[in-house]
């Protein structure tokens, strides 16, 4: 028998970076949501008409998480990946609560199925854990969906400096590398639960488009009609010396491996469950996006 239809959906961290995005998406599609946020959160509560907002305990307690998620079909958790007791809690609750679906904020820049990715971040090898903790057909399905560096959310992260007219490349730039835009997220979120017998319990990849670094900076240096100054890291030393300061605690040497392992590592269209067709998606083109991000 096919599932039931997806109607409601719980939304938890509707106001980061990337909960707009994925909210609009899902009212645009046509979704009921609610937003579960925390009884102390000082985040605006101005969301469109219709969307229900529950407030919860700061302890996000299990028990009232369940009753927060009743009558949702879906849970979508679009809050920062290294918050893995959040996560797992409303994934409990969900079970509970009999929610069919659940996408885990697994939304990033590596694979966290990598063995590489687990080695250098402790963050992938928490959502490895949630997956295997979620791998239970009877009880429910997940799909977790893994976008690249997410590209017009914070370009200095990606090491793109657009008022400095420059940007750092690993080795010669030549890493095929899949971006996604905060708006092709939200759409794949749509898509998977609007197919959700065939992205049940699935790793999926999805992206706007897949370039080199060389290529990227070119769309950069089109768009403001001026040569860029790119500096040639090499890939293997900077991962070592951001390895170094990681394992003294340094937060800031972990977001710069996360930027390596999402460059060296991140040609999604190679890997199995490379979902573009099966979500019915198409990629965008570089050069618009780019042009948006500068003009913009």
């Amino acid at each position: 028998m096919a599932p039931s239809p997806t109607q409601e959906v719980a939304l938890i961290g509707a106001d980061g970076k990337l909960g707009p995005a994925v909210l609009h998406a899902l009212l645009s599609a046509g979704y009921r949501l609610k937003i579960l946020k925390r009884s102390s959160s000082r985040s605006s509560n101005s969301y469109p008409p219709g969307v229900q907002l529950a407030r919860i305990s700061d302890d996000m307690d299990t028990l009232a998480l369940k009753d927060a998620l009743q009558g949702a079909d879906a849970a979508v958790l679009t809050v920062r990946g290294r918050m893995r007791d959040l996560q797992m809690c409303v994934a409990d609750a969900s079970i509970q609560a009999s929610v069919r679906r659940f996408i885990p904020a697994d939304f990033g820049s590596c694979d966290s199925s990598s063995p590489q990715a687990q080695q250098l971040t402790e963050v992938r090898r928490h959502l490895i854990h949630l997956i295997q903790h979620l791998d239970d057909p009877d009880a429910f399905s997940w799909t977790s969906l893994t976008c690249g560096h997410f590209f017009d959310w914070s370009l200095p992260f990606i090491h793109i400096f657009p008022e400095e007219h420059r940007s750092d490349v690993l080795d010669e730039g030549e890493y095929r590398v899949s971006f996604s835009t905060l708006s092709r997220i939200g759409e794949a979120v749509v898509r998977v639960l609007q197919r959700p017998e065939r992205t049940a319990n699935r790793m999926l990849f999805v992206q706007s488009f897949c370039m080199t670094q060389i290529q990227v900076v070119a769309a950069f240096e089109k768009a403001s009609r001026r040569n860029w100054e790119v500096r040639k890291l090499d890939a293997e030393a900077f991962k070592e010396a951001e390895m170094a300061k990681a394992d003294q605690g340094s937060l800031d040497a972990v977001e710069e491996l996360v930027w390596y392992l999402g460059t060296v590592d991140a040609d999604w269209t190679a890997r199995k469950d490379f979902a573009m067709e099966l979500l019915g998606l198409e990629d965008e083109d570089l050069q618009e996006v780019v042009d948006g991000l500068v003009g913009g």
